[in-house]
């Protein structure tokens, strides 16, 4: 037996043996086969190893203690990880924990450089679906949070920022773990509890995977979450207090009851601001700040589900159903209420630029809380106009990621004007404004529900109508349940409306090849299409873009070049030498035209105007 041979059929017969005849007893060289074979592998596409033969070998009744703990030693952390994903009995899944313990040093100061030189637990807990044992020895091996090192007043500022680069490496380590180990989601708040190590795993349950986090413990951590805004408020209300000239004990007496309603460590930090005079500007604004920081990022998901993309592009699927991810919404909403009554023009506006962070919670709230009281909407349009986008002068700094700032802010904030615009609004995901103001790639961007709500308040509005028909041809993701001949049937003359949007499609329209392809193919489903619209088609699109095959002529389009061209072998001549094309303004040389001079002789027409 010791002849095996040297193949996968050696591993699939030592497994055989070890699961079967000799599943009670085994000779060590069968064990220490098993196990070199399974080392000997590489790692699969994933760079991750097997090692369920290794598992079984090590795990045998037979396998002796010196054998098991030689070949956990030759192991390397991400082959132990492998080891532990097999669920191995409590013997050996003790022995990996006695392995990477073996491999420190553990549980330093987390720093930049952990990220890059993870300990041996880091290194573990890359592995998913670790046992249970392994998984909570590695977690008590992890780096500790970082510590703010005591220097000399010279190098001060050198250690603060150091300290604040371990935070953002404490926070990378938790990220990992919170999206590697989704299934543990509970397990880590059990464990981590109050700590530093809790807070983070929070953040991220809301912020960086809220769509793996289980239902109830989702709600859970979001209104642990939202419980804190008290304090936030209360720091507000009593450093605006004391700005304005009352003393700090008529302010504790003032607020005594919000204060004992706040957990220790809650009040413990409201009183710092309390007894620290120089600390009261920078508290004057922290309600504002709270819900800021919030809808930036930790609860931005939340609040808008459908924007959360997986690496391929593709909407994240949810574990939460979309009731309780609306009802979220609102609880947070709600908390952005009594967040903008407490708003206020901060004094350095006038040399701060504003962002888009300073507003989008103010859109959240208009969002998911519509009905708002008249002095609180009144309070919003205070805000907007405070935040308005102003130009950058000639020495302010223009890179991309400004400019790109500047145009998130200004599409903001014009949102948030037709939200405040359209009060009427029955769905809040996208206020669309003013019907004659708004333009067909506004509309492409709404969804069905909000599109079709807009247009059956706007009943009647053949404009409207029109540019949304238009809004087909801009939109990329097309639309299941609101198509556009129900659109177009809601014209008061959808035939020749259809006609005189197709011949006026370069001045109304413009654009790239694929919204002219979308506008045909559109066009050209439509039952008893009208031979006018046809033949307003731009030409070389309609040859190209409507059949099937790909780049052939529809049925309609064929039918009608036929019909024009007959049996005039210089009609068809002329017809292939067309100057028709893909791209640039012959693009939108129309059907009709060319078929027309083809037929006649005639001189070939020039283009449509355009915008």
């Amino acid at each position: 037996m010791k002849d095996l041979p040297e193949s996968s059929a050696r591993s699939d017969l030592i497994r055989e043996l070890l699961q079967g005849t000799l599943r009670d007893s085994a000779p060590q060289w069968i064990l220490s086969a098993a196990i070199d074979s399974d080392r000997s592998q590489q790692p699969d596409s994933y760079a991750r190893y097997t090692m369920s033969l290794s598992a079984t070998a090590l795990a045998h009744p037979s396998c002796p203690a010196e054998l098991r703990a030689t070949a956990l030693r030759r192991c390397s952390i991400p082959e132990l990880g492998a080891l532990s994903r097999h669920q191995p009995d409590e013997v050996l899944a003790q022995a990996i924990v006695a392995e990477l313990r073996d491999r420190g040093p553990h549980r330093q100061p987390m720093t930049p450089q952990l990220l890059k030189e993870p300990s041996a637990a880091q290194i573990l807990l890359r592995e998913p679906q670790l046992g249970d044992t392994v998984f909570h020895a590695a977690l008590e091996l992890l780096p500790t949070t970082p510590v703010l090192e005591e220097t000399n007043t010279e190098d001060s500022t050198d250690s603060i920022d150091a300290y604040f680069a371990a935070i953002e490496a404490w926070d990378s380590l938790w990220a990992r773990i919170t999206t590697t180990h989704t299934g543990r989601h509970r397990q880590l708040l059990d464990w981590a509890g109050n700590s530093r190590a809790g807070a983070s795993i929070r953040t991220h349950l809301l912020g960086t995977v809220p769509w793996d986090v289980e239902p109830a413990l989702l709600e859970e951590v979001a209104l642990h979450d939202l419980a804190d805004f008290p304090r936030a408020a209360l720091i507000t209300r009593a450093s605006r207090a004391l700005r304005d000239g009352t003393p700090g004990p008529d302010v504790r007496t003032q607020f005594a009851s919000e204060l004992h309603s706040l957990s220790p460590k809650q009040r413990r930090h409201v009183e710092q601001y309390l007894d620290e005079p120089d600390l009261i500007e920078s508290a004057l604004h922290t309600a504002v700040s709270w819900v800021a920081s919030r809808a930036q990022k930790s609860w931005r998901h939340i609040l808008n589900p459908s924007d959360a993309k997986n690496d391929y592009g593709q909407p994240q699927p949810w574990r939460a159903p979309e009731e309780l991810l609306a009802t979220l919404a609102e609880r947070f909403a709600q908390i952005a209420g009594q967040a903008l009554e407490l708003f206020e023009p901060h004094p350095r506006a006038p040399r701060t630029r504003p962002r888009p962070q300073d507003l989008r919670w103010l859109h959240a709230l208009l969002l998911h809380q519509p009905d708002l009281l008249p002095q609180v909407r009144d309070q919003a349009r205070t805000m907007l106009d405070h935040y308005r986008p102003r130009p950058r002068s000639s020495w302010e700094r223009a890179d991309f990621a400004s400019a790109q700032q500047d145009r998130e802010l200004a599409e903001l904030h014009m949102a948030l004007t037709r939200l405040l615009q359209d009060p009427a609004a029955a769905s809040r995901c996208s206020a669309l404004g003013d019907a004659s103001q708004v333009t067909p790639e506004q509309l492409a961007q709404a969804s069905e529900d909000v599109l079709d709500d807009y247009l059956s308040r706007h009943a009647g509005n053949d404009d409207l109508i029109e540019k949304t028909l238009l809004s087909y041809a801009v939109s990329r993701t097309g639309r299941s349940q609101l198509s556009f001949g129900d659109v177009l049937a809601r014209h008061s003359h959808p035939r020749a409306a259809l006609t005189q949007l197709t011949t006026d499609l370069r001045r109304r329209l413009g654009g790239a090849p694929h919204q002219r392809e979308t506008w045909a193919a559109l066009v050209l489903r439509i039952p008893d299409c009208p031979t006018e619209a046809i033949l307003a088609l731009p030409a070389w699109t309609a040859l190209t873009a409507g059949g099937q095959p790909h780049g052939t002529a529809s049925t309609a389009v064929a039918e009608l070049v036929t019909s024009a061209l007959g049996d005039d072998d210089e009609a068809w001549t002329r017809f292939s030498a067309s100057p028709a094309a893909h791209a640039g303004p012959a693009a939108w040389l129309r059907l009709g035209d060319i078929l027309t001079a083809a037929a006649h002789g005639t001189p070939w027409p020039k283009p449509p105007r355009g915008k």
